[in-house]
């Protein structure tokens, strides 16, 4: 009866030693009541795994149900993929794995037992367990706190995963070549030691993988900041070379009214002035959403299409209410409408219309920002990078974009035909 008590007690410390371990690494779920049971319904089915690892007798069983387990516990209450859920569990399990077999191999070379793993003795049951429980919290010491793995590309995923996968068949290697001689489990007892730590500094190659990807981001991000600030004082000289031109131009027309009134052609002189009227209203603002940094952006990018043969479409709504800052505002609007131009450009040099379809509206209480231009060539967008048909590099500032997409909490989705590409934004 007490070893089915002490047995009770190991899994409920593996249950709360695991979900410490995964809240490490991964962002819970609102999963609403269900996440308040979360922690008895994993005990439940670790208690449910070590029974038919029992009935089966086989390791190899157990251990691939309790990898399996935890993969659809995290997926249920985090918000991870099937990469990162298959990762996390593997290295859990493998952890708690190891340590229980250090501790094992430590305890038979020191007391020189000639009994293999398989009948461990039962007093190192908790302190194994509360071993373990170091490790973790050495693990969650060294870990910063990030879970932003979407920085990690599907080749660096299959590349950590690498690890815990050997280390978990050379767990059940040495589980089922157990010995007694002393220089056997010696050398079990330091491949388990080692496995631990390689592991461990997976965990930490991946935190740096994932600072050294935040620091090129936040170092685009400036880049882009310097580019939309030059690329608005280039607008601004355009803008005021342009009005300088209109004054002259418009000085002539009063000029030439006041020629007509003198003469009496008030007719002619009222004409004259409604052209006037009118393309001093087209000029100053084709765009009016009640928010100056949009009006200034959309306006800007309007004039420089027209002024390379471009034409766009705008609809739009009252934008007074927008939650992102004026930097934010800059690079969602500009790397959008700069690379749709700049597609544009190339479909008029072939003889074709191009025609930027833009959509600014705020509906339901979400933002949304779609950009539609005909294109040259289809070309295929992974992870806000756009490849072209020689796999090179396009679509520059996409993962700017993205970066302020991620910050809010919105979406971020790209599509391309043959015959047009459309960015989609929703915050």
């Amino acid at each position: 009866m007490a070893l089915w008590i002490l047995s009770f007690c190991i899994m409920a410390i593996e249950t709360w030693g695991s979900i410490y371990f995964f809240d490490t690494f991964l962002k819970k779920k609102n999963v609403g009541w269900l996440g308040k049971c979360r922690y008895a319904i994993l005990y439940l089915t670790v208690v449910a795994v070590v029974f038919l690892g029992e009935y089966f007798e086989s390791m190899g069983i157990k251990a691939l149900l309790a990898v399996l387990t935890f993969t659809v516990f995290c997926m249920v209450f985090y918000e991870a993929d099937w990469k990162q859920c298959i990762f996390f569990s593997a290295v859990n399990y493998s952890l708690y794995f190891l340590t229980d077999l250090f501790s094992v191999q430590l305890a038979n070379i020191l007391v020189n037992s000639d009994k293999a793993y398989i009948s461990k003795p039962v007093f190192l049951a908790v302190p194994t367990k509360l071993a373990w429980l170091c490790v973790v919290f050495i693990v969650r010491k060294i870990w910063k706190g990030r879970n932003n793995y979407g920085e990690l590309s599907h080749r660096e995923w299959l590349e950590f995963s690498m690890i815990p996968l050997l280390t978990v068949a050379s767990m059940l290697l040495m589980f089922f070549c157990s010995s007694t001689e002393a220089k056997v489990q010696t050398a079990y007892l330091f491949l388990s030691a080692g496995l631990i730590f390689i592991n461990i500094f997976v965990i930490e190659l991946m935190q740096g993988i994932l600072e050294k990807e935040e620091l090129l981001r936040k170092s685009a991000l400036a880049g882009q900041k310097k580019e939309s600030q030059l690329a608005h004082y280039r607008d601004m000289q355009a803008v005021y070379e342009r009005q300088g031109r209109k004054m002259h131009d418009y000085k002539n027309q009063i000029r030439t009214m006041q020629v007509l009134l003198k003469k009496g052609d008030t007719q002619a002189a009222a004409a004259l002035a409604e052209r006037l009227t009118e393309s001093i209203s087209v000029e100053m603002a084709a765009v009016n959403t009640n928010h100056p940094v949009v009006d200034a952006v959309l306006n800007q990018k309007f004039h420089t299409a027209k002024e390379q043969g471009v034409s766009m479409t705008f609809r739009v709504g009252d934008m007074g209410g927008l939650c992102l800052d004026e930097e934010e505002t800059v690079i969602l609007l500009s790397n959008l409408l700069d690379n749709a131009i700049h597609e544009c450009v190339k479909v008029v040099r072939q003889g074709r219309n191009a025609v930027i379809h833009v959509k600014l509206v705020q509906e339901d209480g979400k933002l949304i920002f779609s950009v539609r231009n005909p294109i040259v060539e289809k070309v295929q967008a992974t992870d806000g990078i756009v490849l072209d048909s020689s796999r090179g590099m396009h679509g520059v500032g996409l993962m700017n974009v993205k970066a302020v997409v991620d910050k809010y909490g919105g979406d971020f989705a790209v599509s391309c035909d043959s015959e047009k590409f459309q960015a989609v934004v929703m915050l």
